[in-house]
């Protein structure tokens, strides 16, 4: 027999606030992600590369 083990949300110490919070900022986190990933895509990146290599990470020599 198989015996499965559930906790509530107020036994986690997790309050209806603090749920509600959670849940809102793992919408504004995956919408955030979905916004930026749309915009980093490789076309834009080499178009940014050329306009000003001067600004390129792996660029500054020091």
């Amino acid at each position: 027999m198989q015996y499965l083990l559930g906790l509530t949300f107020s036994e986690m110490g997790i309050s209806p606030l603090l749920l509600t919070i959670i849940i809102s900022f793992s919408i504004l986190f995956i919408v955030a992600f979905g916004l930026s990933s749309r915009n980093m895509d490789n076309d834009g990146i080499m178009n940014w590369m050329m306009k000003k290599p001067e600004d390129w990470i792996g660029n500054k020599k020091h």
